[in-house]
């Protein structure tokens, strides 16, 4: 008789109880194993489409020419005959108020020029009233996100005035300075904070609105996002130290850095997790030796030695952690890939927002898989019920057939 058959035999052959403890130990290692490859897909989506999302409207690498370069014409041009950059376009960044129907924000004004800028980010793309190529020089416009659209109330042709602050006599050398603005566009990125701050207007007005503010940045757009910090890299060797070059993975390198140590955190709570889990496996090799001690015992009066004993418990600590991971890897992916449709639905019956976008950067929870994640998931659940299986099968291989069959 095989070491399988005997498995099988000793969990699932007349011993209601043993079968019990094995669907529950089975349930167990699934129901774990789904916890932690839902919550480290939806993790792993979350940080995935997060830095698309910020790459789409910001700038895979950014460069600052110091005070005293000329036109950012021949610069872009320049730039844009490095390996793995396609485009290039200005952006002049300043601090200001917004106000419209009483209504105050702080914001992050952006002057760009639109044709520029529509080759170099997803702005033009993104937007849901309104074309970037609106914002002319003298024109006076705005293109805003969203979510501050929605918070002061205007929506494309209303006017907003803009309030910044220049060198003057006033308090501190500065003295308020209005404008008055038309919203020419509105953009919707699904990032609640870079909506509620970002805002873009022409490259002259907003020299306009900050006439002492140096000259304006480059963003590069790159052939491949990921290679943005081996891209900088190498601009800060050729263009030399007067230049400043950053790429968006250290422009949010807390939140990443973040969002990574979640992760991490989470692999390990969740694996505590499995292991509470794994002890059921304990308890039911435990029964199913002690139901079959006089089947053990006669097995090794006949001659099956030890290791082959042991062999047996082994096989099936490895067969309920086999069975346990498949389902919950399973199920664990169909709950990941339907997460947003559930939390839909219990809003639904609720009858509030468990994912509200003023507190959560994005509004939905992408499902992103990966086979490293996968894989150690798999090895974690695996290896700790066959740790679990050491005991048990010990015990079974120390047994002794006298004091096995003493009341048989």
């Amino acid at each position: 008789m095989t070491t399988l058959r005997l498995a099988w035999r000793f969990l699932f052959a007349r011993r209601r109880l043993a079968t019990l403890l094995a669907v529950v130990a089975v349930g167990g290692i699934a129901l774990g194993v789904l916890v932690l490859t839902t919550v480290l897909a939806v993790m792993s989506g979350f940080e995935t489409t997060l830095s698309h999302k910020l790459v789409d409207v910001g700038a895979a690498v950014t460069v600052s020419p110091p005070a005293q370069a000329g036109s950012w014409h021949g610069l872009a041009a320049r730039l844009e005959h490095e390996p793995g950059v396609t485009a290039a376009a200005p952006e002049l960044s300043g601090q200001a108020l917004l106000l419209a129907h009483g209504n105050l924000a702080p914001v992050g004004v952006v002057g760009v020029d639109a044709r520029a800028q529509a080759r170099a980010t997803d702005l033009g793309r993104r937007l849901v009233a309104g074309r970037l190529q609106a914002l002319t020089p003298g024109d006076h416009r705005m293109v805003l996100g969203a979510a501050l659209a929605g918070r002061l109330g205007v929506k494309r042709g209303d006017a907003v005035t803009v309030l910044t602050a220049k060198s003057g006599a006033g308090a501190g050398g500065f003295t308020p300075a209005l404008a008055r603005y038309r919203v020419a566009g509105i953009y919707r990125l699904g990032i609640h904070e870079v909506e509620m701050r970002a805002v873009y207007t022409d490259l002259a007005d907003a020299r306009g609105l900050f006439p002492r503010a140096g000259p304006p940045a480059l963003v590069l757009r790159l052939a491949h996002p990921l290679a943005a910090p081996s891209v900088a890299a190498r601009l800060r060797t050729r263009l030399g130290p007067g230049y400043g070059v950053s790429d968006w993975t250290q422009r949010q390198a807390n939140l990443f850095a973040t969002i990574g140590l979640e992760k991490r955190m989470l692999f390990v709570v969740l694996a505590a997790i499995l292991a509470v889990a794994a002890f059921t496996v304990v308890a039911t090799l435990i029964v199913s030796g002690l139901d079959r001690e006089a089947e053990i015992a006669v097995l090794k009066t006949l001659g099956m030695a030890p290791r082959r004993i042991a062999a047996v418990f082994l096989v099936q600590g490895l067969a309920l952690g086999v069975v346990g991971t498949g389902l919950g890897l399973g199920l664990g992916a169909l709950l990941a890939v339907n997460v947003n449709r559930l939390l839909g639905a219990l809003d639904a019956v609720f009858h509030t927002q468990l994912l509200p976008p003023s507190v959560y950067l994005i509004s939905e929870l992408p499902a992103r898989f990966h086979w490293h994640e996968m894989l150690a998931t798999a090895l974690v659940a695996v290896g700790l019920t066959l740790a679990a299986a050491l005991y048990p099968a010990v015990r079974g291989a120390r047994l002794a057939p006298a004091e096995a069959l003493r009341y048989e």
